[in-house]
């Protein structure tokens, strides 16, 4: 017997059970040397399951291997494998890489069973991959914050309620992120059998979703205060589509936690229907079933984001596509060019050549791509998505229609406008034409041209622009600052669409805050296609503008430190500012 366990099981016996597959494997190497071809590793744990039409069939393949002894072994992927069911003689291939537990083991250059050592030599060369140190102090606030949560909500306090603590984004499925985005989840069960106090007080606020959301908010602070506190900078509470919950740490780790409260719905956790609405969990999890092989869906991703964020082209509240959209592009390119994965040593060996092949055709692709007319889908639009749709207004939105796989089928690029969508479109254009001008025939030719696309310089501002409204934001320490600016970031959507839609204006934002003053000060620009008189003189813009500016007026937190100023600008004034000597700026 093998049992197979999910990540949450590998720390207590991983010690022992690499040491009996080992030694399962030096034996099987005696009696098979033929079969023994991997050099590079000492050993590749693996199970295999067939399913067989007849008795007959299943008898003349079983293994004569017995195994006196049932031992465990911790299993990261399940392969799913596949060959022609009228061809017995055609050799099996690997059609899907399903990953086993909540979060993907983290790509980089010690990865064993991965991508090809040269492959992850490049990645680690142009410091792409994420240092043990950083996904350390990440996993590390996350088992804290878990611990914390579990001291409150448990089996012994609650009886009618669960809850789910769990990790999405880009520590979920293993790539470099900045933050650690996690959800917290509480779910209302059918059963009210031996209700609880805990149970009673949120069935009595369940009729009032603020009040219960507010409730469970102030819940979670008291226990990151309480148990925390010494390990903090500041803690604050964020008013989005869901509450969040916003933590630095004092190592600089940040920490976002979504609160979702799921009432009156009679499926458990493990119910897949009830899994579709938890935010950013379910999502992730289909496109990496999508993608066939996630560890070159993580590298192609990784890739991708580091470009866009270079070019300025990265951030929903900027305008640009998200991270999640970004990971539906690269999810299509996987699933429809990657080559037929032979083996897993095919995995082990996927080359520099296959990997620019991945990234030439992502930028063919969606350079040519119709976005102003049409939505980008994964799979195609079926009666459900389409009567969903319908429905949810926020579908419609934004000029980058990227349709999630998941239901409700929303629309992941709804942040972006017309003027940032042929900004990004103008991003992928710029690629091909570098892709002309250089040679992309040996191996070296492609990885400097993937060196190269990486090193491409930010457009901001562009070359058509003439003039930029800039912002500084003032306060007296980094903690008010960033107060300051998250406030600024969530007034920035309707400006830069009423600067669109009611002022007939293209604009390009920045992707990025520059701080300085050890920062306590920190300036964000737009850029737009008139020049600055025209600019100022326009009636429509001078309105918007100052309706957005009243927005921080209206702030309930302010405090007195905090100040903002602004100013309209040409482009050459502002390029000569940024050559006279200043404090340093740091970009974020």
């Amino acid at each position: 017997m093998i049992n197979i366990l999910e990540s949450s099981d590998v720390n207590d016996i991983c010690g022992h059970s690499i040491k009996y597959v080992k030694q399962l494997h030096e034996q099987l190497k005696k009696l098979f040397p033929q079969c023994s071809k991997n050099n590079r590793y000492s050993y590749n744990p693996s199970m295999i399951i067939a399913q067989f039409d007849n008795q007959e069939k299943r008898n003349e393949a079983k293994s004569s291997l017995v195994l006196n002894e049932s031992f465990e072994f911790p299993v990261e992927y399940i392969y799913i494998l596949q060959r022609s069911h009228d061809n017995d003689t055609t050799p099996f291939h690997i059609t899907y890489q399903l990953p086993l537990g909540p979060i993907l083991q983290p790509i980089n250059s010690k990865q064993l069973n991965c991508v090809d050592i040269k492959l992850q030599q490049f990645f680690q060369t142009m410091n792409l991959y994420e240092t043990s140190e950083s996904y350390k102090r990440k996993q590390d606030k996350f088992e804290k914050l878990s611990s914390c949560f579990e001291q409150m909500f448990n089996q012994d306090t609650l009886h009618c309620f669960t809850h789910l603590f769990l990790p999405y984004g880009s520590f979920r499925i293993g790539i470099n992120g900045e933050d650690l985005d996690t959800v917290f989840v509480l779910h209302e069960l059918k059963s009210r059998n031996n209700e609880t106090s805990f149970d009673e007080t949120l069935h009595q606020l369940k009729h009032d979703s603020t009040a219960l959301t507010n409730h469970i908010v102030n819940l979670l602070i008291t226990q990151i205060e309480g148990n925390l506190k010494d390990e903090i900078v500041y803690y604050r509470k964020i008013e989005a589509l869901f509450p969040i919950i916003s933590i630095l740490f004092n190592d600089q780790t940040k920490v976002e936690i979504f609160v979702q409260i799921e009432i009156n719905k009679e499926q458990s956790l493990n119910d897949s229907k009830s899994q579709e609405s938890l935010h950013g969990i379910h999502d992730i999890e289909r496109l990496l079933i999508y993608v066939r092989c996630p560890p070159i869906f993580q590298h192609l991703l990784t890739f991708i984001r580091t470009w866009a964020q270079h070019v300025g082209l990265y951030g929903q509240v900027y305008g640009y596509l998200g991270g999640y959209s970004w990971a539906i592009l690269c999810a299509y390119i996987c699933h429809t060019y990657l080559s037929p994965i032979k083996s897993l040593s095919s995995i082990e060996h996927f080359s520099i050549d296959e990997f620019f092949s991945l990234v030439q055709q992502f930028f063919t692709t969606f350079a040519k791509f119709n976005w102003s007319s049409q939505p980008f889908r994964l799979y195609s639009k079926s009666y459900k998505q389409k009567t969903l749709s319908e429905k949810l207004s926020v579908h419609n939105r934004g000029a980058m229609r990227i349709i999630s796989p998941s239901p409700p089928y929303n629309n992941t690029g709804r942040s972006t406008i017309n003027s940032t969508r042929d900004f990004i479109i103008q991003g992928f254009q710029r690629v091909l034409q570098l892709f002309d001008t250089i040679n992309t025939i040996t191996l070296e030719d492609k990885i400097n041209a993937l060196k190269q696309i990486l090193e491409l310089n930010n457009d901001f501002p562009n070359e058509k622009t003439k003039s930029l409204v800039q912002l500084t934001l003032t306060s007296v320490n980094s903690s008010e600052l960033d107060e300051w600016i998250g406030w600024m970031k969530s007034r920035l959507a309707h400006f830069i669409n009423d600067c669109e839609e009611e002022c007939h204006l293209v604009i390009q934002t920045q992707n990025s805050i520059e701080y300085r003053l050890n920062n306590t000060e920190a300036l964000y620009s737009i850029a737009f296609q008139l020049d600055p008189q025209t600019l100022i003189q326009h009636r429509n813009f001078s309105c918007w503008l100052n309706q957005f500016l009243d927005q921080f007026n209206l702030y309930p937190n302010r405090k007195e430190t905090m100040k903002i100023t602004h100013k309209i600008i040409s482009i050459h004034d502002w390029k000569l500012e940024r050559m006279q000597p200043k404090p340093q700026r740091i970009r974020k």
